[in-house]
């Protein structure tokens, strides 16, 4: 018998018990918990104890009055129970193969890996940081923000929220910032500029998240901070030029480590998103018109933008978008393992992020500009005939590296187990971890609240605005993301002085006197009802322009 047979023979076990105990699960519910639960939701149920939580819920919470909502909390609670068997016959099975997946770990940790590759995460990461205009545009405006709406996250934010820089304190700051990063992208003196563009970045990119919305570019700093401790200037760099280096060094741990924690960082990216979707939505994240009424939901928060894509129209088309999305965030960190399917985890990540695009207008540019860490590319680069001993592709016999891998494995691990610790806390609004973008609360209705704000002028005269899309010098994710956080303040003197900020944002030519009413309004999100009317609209404030 072949020593792989066993090993085989374990695997399929393993699936066939996950597939089994789903399959359990699946009949449990078909003819046993959703009658029981549906009844109880009606008063018939023979099971007390269900109406009276039922009941209890309902008090608290009003949607509890529907049937079919109490159904799909049942529904989470199963999809849950089946995200816990499939945890449990994969910790059984690894404990099994402790040994053999240990040493597998290791070996892939440590393998050796090209100083191109390295160079290229640099380039890919730094270059990025410069070439999107928000990332410098966002610093200045951010730091001027009023202090009343200042929502600083996790981790680092409020120690950033105590120190926010003045305006020309910020601008020396934001050029120093450009002037490392440039020079960390080009690899002049590489190893300090890594460095400082790693810690001026936590500040740099830090300031615009404390006010609402937190932008998941994380990914940036995390990889800035993994370089800082690598060699990854070696090749592709001013610095191996004004060296004169015309054969690039061998493949080296040095190189391969940083790559490989770069890799277990973006699977987690997507992972534990794709996990929160099943625990907070269960199946109906995927099978329902949760997506629908998600999708919808994104369009109103553009004032201009049509989307390329709309898959709204189709059920069919939306329950395989939902199946497809969740099946990509969960096996993209299983992807990581080995070249093949690194190069399909790219191919399948770009066209998930062009659907995206199409579909919601959020495109991660920042994150897909890292998938060039995924592809080797001595390996390719050779596949089609092309040769550099400079930049190692074919052979190449150059010094190999001194520098020591151990401060990449103390900043690895850190990396792997702050974002793991706010993924399983489903955390995403913290600097610098976060679990990124979840989008997993199911949306049961297509409504949407905004705050709209009546204008009335000293001359009388009165105008409403509406806060739905952006306003003012903030972005459209940030705008939408600050406007959130205040509908959430409870009624108070906080909440008040947030929407006049709000309010001077969107309209810094108030003339004094005007009087402000605002409203917490509630929009159907569905395409045919923009234009319409308001659900309702419940006064929140009122405020006065000083003379």
């Amino acid at each position: 018998m072949s020593p792989r047979h066993p090993k085989r023979h374990l695997a399929l076990a393993a699936v066939m018990s996950t597939l089994g105990g789903w399959l359990v699960l699946w009949l449990c519910w078909m003819f046993w918990i959703a009658p029981v639960v549906e009844a109880a939701a009606v008063g018939g149920s023979a099971h007390g104890w269900l109406e009276r939580i039922i009941a209890e819920r309902r008090a608290e919470y009003p949607a509890w009055a529907s049937t079919e909502h109490v159904l799909g909390v049942a529904r989470i609670v199963l999809t849950r129970l089946a995200v816990v068997w499939a945890t449990l016959i994969l910790l059984v099975l690894l404990w099994i193969r402790r040994r053999e997946a240990s040493q597998r770990f290791g070996k892939f940790m440590f393998a050796p890996d090209a100083a191109l590759n390295l160079a290229a995460l640099r380039i890919g990461t730094f270059g990025i940081m410069l070439l999107t205009p928000a990332t410098r545009g966002e610093f200045l405006v951010h730091a001027g923000l009023p202090d009343s709406l200042l929502f600083p996250p996790s981790g680092l934010g409020p120690l950033l929220a105590a120190f926010i820089p003045g305006p020309e304190t910020a601008k020396l700051l934001l050029t120093a910032w450009v002037g490392v990063t440039a020079m960390a992208a080009l690899g002049f003196l590489t190893r300090p500029a890594v460095l400082a563009s790693a810690i001026l970045s936590l500040i740099v990119m830090g300031i615009p998240q404390l006010h609402g919305k937190v932008n998941h570019g994380h990914h940036l700093v995390w990889f800035a901070w993994l370089l800082a401790t690598s060699p990854c200037g070696d090749v592709l760099s001013v610095d191996a030029w004004l060296k004169g280096r015309k054969n690039a060094p061998p493949r080296d741990v040095r190189y391969g480590l940083p790559l490989r924690f770069s890799w277990l960082l973006l699977g987690l990216v997507y992972f534990f998103p794709g996990l929160w979707k099943l625990w907070t939505g269960g199946v109906d994240w995927m099978f329902s018109d949760h997506l629908r009424h998600q999708i919808w939901h994104q369009w109103t928060t553009h004032a201009n933008w049509t989307p390329s894509i709309d898959p709204t129209g189709s059920d069919w088309l939306l329950d395989l978008g939902g199946l497809g999305v969740v099946v990509f965030e969960l096996s993209f960190i299983a992807l990581m393992f080995s070249r093949p399917t690194r190069l399909i985890a790219v191919a399948l990540g770009l066209a998930f992020h062009f659907g995206t695009q199409a579909t919601l207008n959020i495109g991660f540019l920042s994150l897909q500009a890292c998938y060039v860490a995924l592809v080797d590319w001595p390996w390719l680069l050779g596949h089609l005939g092309i040769r550099s001993r400079r930049l190692g592709i074919g052979k190449s016999n150059g010094p190999a590296p001194r520098s020591s891998f151990g401060p990449t494995i103390v900043v690895g691990v850190v990396l792997l187990v702050g974002n793991v610790w706010y993924g399983i806390r489903g955390d995403n609004y913290g600097w610098p971890f976060a679990c990124y973008p979840k989008f997993a609360y199911p949306i049961r209705e297509p409504v949407r609240a905004v705050i709209e704000v009546d204008i009335q002028t000293p001359d009388g005269l009165v105008r409403t605005e509406s806060f739905a899309t952006s306003r003012g010098p903030l972005r459209t994710s940030r705008w939408i993301g600050v406007v959130g956080r205040v509908l959430k303040l409870p009624e108070g003197e906080q909440r008040d002085q947030a929407l006049a900020a709000l309010a001077t944002l969107a309209n810094p030519d108030l003339p004094p006197g005007a009087v402000l009413r605002f409203y917490r309004s509630r929009y159907s999100t569905r395409p045919e009802d923009r234009g319409q009317p308001a659900i309702e609209r419940i006064p929140m404030a009122t405020h006065r322009i000083a003379d």
